[in-house]
């Protein structure tokens, strides 16, 4: 046989044996794969079993005797307080005075109060909620001491310094602290959740608000 025959010989057996090994590899990778998704069932299949078992559960043993509770029912709070809204705003001169009246209207009276933070160079945005936070005590606006924009969470921290000094000012401390964006709109269904939680009385809170802000200036600032 001649060096070319073996040499042929050679490089078939060595094709043969890549071939084998490379099946070998992949039946160990879908072993592997195979596994991995089962376990990954498993603990899913347990989550929808407990989901299941709690959800029957609870309609034979709680809502048989006891109705569900839905925002209009939820009771409230046996601690009524005051709600801080906290609304960062950098650059929002085009959606923060509509954002704000629509707010305003719709959460009206409740106990609240909203803290928009802004920046000392973005004077458009500034320009923008000014014939909307004037002369409502509703609306509380803290400028940051540093120029935007920096984080958002920069600016949450200077309106929470702003919520602490009217807190101090004022001798309460607010109930329940509220992230909300500038360019989102607010439903009355999250409000009303919420207000139920912290137990708000209208009326009383309304008369609160004229008394406390009827002698400060037009458009509220909060020192930080």
């Amino acid at each position: 046989m001649s060096s070319s025959s073996y040499r042929k010989q050679g490089d078939d057996g060595l094709g043969e044996a890549l071939a084998a090994g490379l099946q070998a590899v992949h039946r160990e990778l879908l072993l592997f794969a195979m596994v991995g998704l089962w376990i990954g069932g498993i603990d899913d299949l347990l989550m929808d079993m407990v989901f299941v078992a709690r959800k029957y559960w609870r309609d034979l043993a709680i809502y048989a005797r006891h109705p569900r509770m839905t925002t209009a029912t939820l009771p409230a709070s046996e601690k009524p307080g005051t709600i801080a809204v906290f609304i960062p705003a950098w650059r929002e001169a085009q959606v923060i005075a509509p954002m704000l009246r629509h707010a305003l209207s719709q959460w009206q009276d409740a106990r609240y109060r909203i803290f928009v933070g802004v920046y000392p160079n973005d004077p458009d945005t500034v320009m923008a909620l000014a014939p909307v936070a004037e002369g409502d005590s509703r609306i509380v606006v803290a400028v940051n001491p540093r120029p935007g924009p920096t984080t958002k969470a920069d600016c949450l921290n200077t309106l929470w310094r702003a919520m602490a000094a009217c807190e101090e000012r004022e001798g309460f401390a607010f109930k329940a602290v509220l992230l909300h964006d500038a360019e989102h709109v607010v439903a009355v269904v999250n409000w009303l959740a919420t207000q139920s939680r912290v137990g708000q009385d209208h009326g009383q809170a309304h008369q609160t608000h004229k008394r406390r802000f009827r002698n400060e200036a037009s458009l509220p600032l909060c020192p930080v």
